[in-house]
């Protein structure tokens, strides 16, 4: 039993070190997106949609208000006669006045659910803009993720070219050892060991300031990643899904829906009062007392003659909403040419690697005649050097153009809205 146990513990320690060893495109992708600082304004944005259409319901309850005024006035009211027997008193020309005044809504049109679909469509628009620009983080990802791949890429082939240039050292330093050759053949192929020393340094410092960009991107610790793995990549499809024309389209439709809020304000509004309170005139005028008052009722207003503004207000709402149909075709036709471009790169480089293989094959049988050539003496370790530096290009330039059909392909679908 204890054997199965650490038998379990030790597959399971080797997966969690290859999961660490490797990542993928779309995890780094998924990483960069939820670990930004604009990430966090999705939530930000629904929270304050959500308090915005609770505002929009509070409208509906009673609105309550404390009223105060203190006023002096040069003129009250006066009878402008005198009766015998009859002291009319005057009135004071300060005035003081405190009063509770309430407002109910009963009817507004049905502006509230009017307002509340409008906020959602406002709320649909943020998230949109949020999206698209934590879309555009996905492309500086790639290109660092690419980027990494291509140095991985020519660093195996620089060290197999490495190993080849040291394994003929050998070769011939037993012959000069034998006397069968002079010191100075090993001279070209020391010089050139150094040089690929050098860029083998040079790669591992280029990459680990990729792997600094990547992680800060990221927010992961990728200084265990050795692999960095990309899916198969299908370009078939042609249907584009870009956040930017779902903002287009959102727009229109909520200029669309901004006619029926205009439908609204051709609507009566009726709404209930109360006021009451206290002070000095009140509701009889002619009284110098101060005294309390109390008054309800009910306010109409119906706004029935608006001179054809509101035709005008919805015309102004079609002509941007016919706008904004020309902005789409103008975006479809931008893409439809991009991806014009993107599809001959692609095959520009698919034609190109059908020819790598065949490219690479005779570069090594080069590489081979040369190597028996500089055993023999028939040839300097220069031109020997020359042979084997094109074989390895042929190869760099193999990996090069695998990675770039891919990067290509990515940009087909990074076009289409579907990275």
């Amino acid at each position: 039993m204890k054997k199965w146990i650490v038998l379990i513990f030790i597959v399971n320690l080797v997966n969690t070190v290859s999961a660490q060893q490797r990542i993928t495109l779309q995890e780094c992708f998924e990483s960069a997106i939820i670990n930004h600082p604009l990430y966090a304004q999705k939530t930000l944005k629904k929270e304050s949609s959500a308090l915005q259409i609770e505002g929009f319901k509070k409208d509906l309850l009673p609105q309550i208000y404390m009223n105060g005024k203190v006023s002096y006035q040069n003129e009250v009211i006066s009878l402008p006669i005198n009766i015998p027997g009859l002291d009319i008193p005057e009135l004071s020309k300060d005035q003081y006045r405190l009063s509770l005044d309430i407002n109910q809504v009963i009817y507004r049109g049905g502006i509230y659910q009017k307002q509340k679909e409008m906020e959602n469509m406002n709320s649909i628009l943020d998230q949109l803009e949020v999206d698209k620009n934590l879309y555009y983080i996905k492309k500086d990802v790639k290109s660092l993720f690419f980027s990494i791949i291509l140095l991985d890429e020519q660093n195996l082939i620089v060290k197999s070219y490495g190993e080849q240039i040291s394994s003929k050292m050998k070769e011939l330093k037993a012959m000069v050892e034998e006397g069968a050759s002079i010191p100075s053949i090993l001279d070209g192929l020391q010089a050139e060991k150094l040089n690929i020393d050098q860029q083998l340094t040079d790669i591992k410092i280029q990459r680990k300031a990729l792997i600094t960009n990547l992680e800060l991107l990221t927010n992961r610790d990728l200084s265990g990643v050795k692999e960095l793995v990309i899916s198969p990549v299908n370009i078939e499809t042609t249907q584009q899904q870009r956040i930017e024309y779902k903002m287009m389209t959102s727009n229109q439709d909520k200029l669309e829906f901004s006619k029926q809020l205009i439908d609204v304000k051709k609507l009566p509004m009726v709404s209930a009062f109360a006021s009451g309170g206290y002070g000095r005139p009140g509701f009889n005028y002619l009284s110098n007392d101060f005294d309390s008052f109390l008054m309800v009722g009910i306010n109409f207003k119906w706004n029935i003659l608006n001179w054809n503004k509101f035709n005008n207000q919805k015309k102004i709402l079609d002509l941007n909403i016919q706008v904004i149909e020309t902005q789409k075709k103008d975006f479809n036709l931008n893409i439809q040419v991009a991806l014009n471009q993107l599809r001959s790169e692609v095959k520009k480089y698919q034609n190109q690697l059908n020819n790598d293989p065949e490219m690479i094959r005779l570069r090594q049988n080069v590489a081979d005649n040369a190597s028996h050539q500089l055993s023999q003496g028939l040839i300097t370790s220069s031109a020997y050097i020359d042979d084997l530096e094109k074989l390895s290009q042929a190869k760099i330039n193999m990996k090069i153009h695998e990675i770039q059909l891919i990067n290509y392909k990515l940009d087909y679908l990074n076009i289409l809205g579907k990275l």
